[in-house]
Protein backbone atom coordinates (compact mmCIF):
# COMPACT_ATOMS: atom_id res chain seq x y z
CA UNK A 1 0.00 0.00 0.00
CA UNK A 2 1.35 3.48 -1.08
CA UNK A 3 0.63 5.97 1.97
CA UNK A 4 1.37 9.30 0.67
CA UNK A 5 -0.02 12.85 1.57
CA UNK A 6 -1.52 15.00 -0.91
CA UNK A 7 -4.28 18.12 -1.28
CA UNK A 8 -7.56 17.44 -2.58
CA UNK A 9 -8.68 20.33 -4.80
CA UNK A 10 -12.37 19.53 -5.41
CA UNK A 11 -13.04 17.89 -1.23
CA UNK A 12 -16.35 20.23 -1.11
CA UNK A 13 -17.75 17.92 -4.51
CA UNK A 14 -20.63 15.52 -4.24
CA UNK A 15 -19.30 11.88 -4.15
CA UNK A 16 -20.07 8.15 -5.12
CA UNK A 17 -19.56 5.09 -6.89
CA UNK A 18 -21.48 4.05 -9.98
CA UNK A 19 -23.19 0.89 -9.32
CA UNK A 20 -22.77 -0.39 -12.77
CA UNK A 21 -19.43 0.16 -12.33
CA UNK A 22 -18.82 -2.72 -10.30
CA UNK A 23 -18.08 -5.81 -12.15
CA UNK A 24 -16.95 -8.33 -9.89
CA UNK A 25 -19.48 -10.51 -7.49
CA UNK A 26 -22.72 -11.37 -7.41
CA UNK A 27 -26.34 -10.01 -8.58
CA UNK A 28 -29.51 -10.32 -5.97
CA UNK A 29 -32.55 -7.75 -5.81
CA UNK A 30 -32.42 -6.76 -2.47
CA UNK A 31 -30.50 -3.80 -1.50
CA UNK A 32 -27.35 -3.52 0.74
CA UNK A 33 -28.56 -1.91 3.88
CA UNK A 34 -25.22 -1.44 5.32
CA UNK A 35 -21.73 -1.41 4.29
CA UNK A 36 -19.90 -4.23 3.47
CA UNK A 37 -18.23 -5.99 6.93
CA UNK A 38 -14.42 -6.98 7.12
CA UNK A 39 -13.20 -10.19 7.71
CA UNK A 40 -11.70 -11.89 10.78
CA UNK A 41 -8.44 -10.38 11.28
CA UNK A 42 -8.97 -7.18 9.71
CA UNK A 43 -10.34 -3.88 11.60
CA UNK A 44 -12.36 -1.05 9.95
CA UNK A 45 -10.66 1.62 8.98
CA UNK A 46 -13.72 3.95 7.80
CA UNK A 47 -16.83 3.31 5.75
CA UNK A 48 -19.50 5.08 3.55
CA UNK A 49 -23.60 4.64 2.84
CA UNK A 50 -25.09 6.34 -0.44
CA UNK A 51 -28.05 5.91 -1.93
CA UNK A 52 -26.46 4.02 -4.58
CA UNK A 53 -23.64 2.36 -3.06
CA UNK A 54 -21.98 1.15 -0.46
CA UNK A 55 -18.11 0.66 1.16
CA UNK A 56 -15.54 -0.29 3.55
CA UNK A 57 -12.13 0.41 3.82
CA UNK A 58 -10.20 -2.72 5.99
CA UNK A 59 -7.07 -3.03 7.44
CA UNK A 60 -5.14 -6.12 7.79
CA UNK A 61 -2.42 -6.45 10.77
CA UNK A 62 0.34 -6.02 8.48
CA UNK A 63 -1.17 -2.22 7.59
CA UNK A 64 -2.00 -3.24 4.35
CA UNK A 65 -5.74 -1.68 3.40
CA UNK A 66 -8.70 -3.16 1.32
CA UNK A 67 -11.33 -1.56 -0.42
CA UNK A 68 -15.09 -3.06 -0.35
CA UNK A 69 -17.68 -2.09 -2.02
CA UNK A 70 -21.08 -2.64 -3.25
CA UNK A 71 -24.18 -1.77 -5.17
CA UNK A 72 -27.22 -1.48 -3.25
CA UNK A 73 -29.79 -2.17 -5.69
CA UNK A 74 -28.43 -5.65 -7.63
CA UNK A 75 -25.54 -6.76 -4.89
CA UNK A 76 -22.59 -6.36 -6.91
CA UNK A 77 -19.40 -6.67 -4.61
CA UNK A 78 -15.83 -5.71 -5.60
CA UNK A 79 -13.09 -6.38 -3.05
CA UNK A 80 -9.39 -4.76 -4.39
CA UNK A 81 -6.02 -3.54 -2.86
CA UNK A 82 -5.86 0.34 -1.63
CA UNK A 83 -3.55 1.41 -3.90
CA UNK A 84 -2.96 5.31 -1.93
CA UNK A 85 -4.21 7.21 1.05
CA UNK A 86 -4.09 10.66 0.59
CA UNK A 87 -5.20 13.70 3.26
CA UNK A 88 -8.09 16.30 2.34
CA UNK A 89 -7.80 19.67 2.05
CA UNK A 90 -10.23 20.78 3.76
CA UNK A 91 -8.23 20.61 7.28
CA UNK A 92 -10.50 18.31 8.83
CA UNK A 93 -7.61 15.53 9.26
CA UNK A 94 -9.50 13.12 7.26
CA UNK A 95 -8.33 11.07 4.36
CA UNK A 96 -9.40 9.13 1.18
CA UNK A 97 -8.67 5.88 -0.41
CA UNK A 98 -8.05 5.23 -3.54
CA UNK A 99 -8.19 1.55 -5.34
CA UNK A 100 -7.91 0.68 -9.48
CA UNK A 101 -9.90 -2.31 -11.06
CA UNK A 102 -9.69 -2.63 -14.75
CA UNK A 103 -8.57 0.76 -15.05
CA UNK A 104 -11.40 2.39 -12.53
CA UNK A 105 -10.36 4.32 -9.99
CA UNK A 106 -12.73 4.15 -6.84
CA UNK A 107 -12.38 6.33 -3.80
CA UNK A 108 -13.67 6.61 -0.30
CA UNK A 109 -14.04 9.93 1.10
CA UNK A 110 -13.91 9.42 4.76
CA UNK A 111 -17.11 10.26 6.32
CA UNK A 112 -17.93 12.28 2.98
CA UNK A 113 -18.68 9.52 0.13
CA UNK A 114 -17.40 7.40 -2.67
CA UNK A 115 -16.43 8.39 -6.76
CA UNK A 116 -15.62 6.30 -9.25
CA UNK A 117 -13.49 7.74 -12.18
CA UNK A 118 -13.42 5.90 -15.79
CA UNK A 119 -9.96 4.50 -17.43
CA UNK A 120 -10.18 7.10 -19.66
CA UNK A 121 -10.43 9.61 -16.17
CA UNK A 122 -13.75 11.29 -16.70
CA UNK A 123 -15.73 11.03 -13.71
CA UNK A 124 -18.39 8.47 -13.96
CA UNK A 125 -20.22 9.56 -11.13
CA UNK A 126 -20.25 10.71 -7.04
CA UNK A 127 -22.61 10.54 -4.71
CA UNK A 128 -22.59 11.90 -1.10
CA UNK A 129 -22.75 9.91 2.20
CA UNK A 130 -26.24 9.35 3.67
Amino acid sequence: MKSTHTRLATAGASLALAAGALAVGTSSATAAPIAPSCDVGQYTVTSVVTAKSAATICQWGNGDLEYRGVARSTGNTLCIPVSGVYAQENGSGRYYYVAYNNGYKYSVFDGLGLSIVGPDGILISSEDAL
